[in-house]
């Protein structure tokens, strides 16, 4: 014949957990809860730990620094502009160190993203921007337009920065052309 401990272990574990501990004194429980919760601190002061370790540039106190920049993309015309104007503002109360912004072209289901470097050929990022400073770089679209003919087709432009410590912003959506969607 089949045990019935044998088909409460098939069926039904939780069950048959429930009275096999149904044996057990009031204090060996206690006993039971005292050593996980001793395990639980023991993970919890291991976790603290390593993120002490790696506080570096303030992994564990970001939520208390205000770091606030604001970007924005301007255009010089309504429709078709030959120049873009990126104002990076630094609203917080730290300076924050920038990487290069990258400069995103999107169509509906198309996306080119160009790495902005510098001026005229001269590298100026990663930059340092001073609280209430601000940065502004002007972005001639025909540059873009000689690399590749097919980005006067695209309808939105958009900014993206990034600072060293991995934060992103992103600015405004600037409209390039018509479209039969907006």
């Amino acid at each position: 014949m089949i045990n019935s401990t044998f088909i409460l272990t098939i069926f039904n574990p939780l069950l048959f957990l429930s009275e096999l501990g149904s044996g057990f004194e009031k204090e060996t429980l206690v006993q039971i809860i005292l050593i996980l919760a001793l395990a639980l601190i023991a993970l919890v002061s291991f976790d603290v730990w390593r993120i002490l370790k790696k506080k570096g540039k303030g992994t564990m106190w970001r939520p208390f620094f205000r770091l606030k920049l604001e970007v924005f993309l301007d255009k010089d015309r309504v429709l078709h502009p030959q120049v873009l104007t990126m104002t990076i503002l630094n609203a917080g109360k730290r300076e924050v160190e920038i990487e290069a912004p990258v400069l995103e072209f999107r169509k509906i289901w198309s996306k080119r993203k160009f790495k902005l470097n510098g001026i005229n050929g001269n590298y100026i990022y990663p930059m340092l921007i001073n609280p209430g400073d601000k940065h502004q770089l002007f972005i001639e679209t025909n540059r873009f337009h000689q690399y590749d003919n097919e980005i006067k087709s695209f309808y939105w432009a958009r900014i993206y920065v990034t600072d060293l410590e991995g934060r992103k912003w992103k600015s405004n959506d600037v409209k390039l052309r018509k479209s039969l969607v907006t």
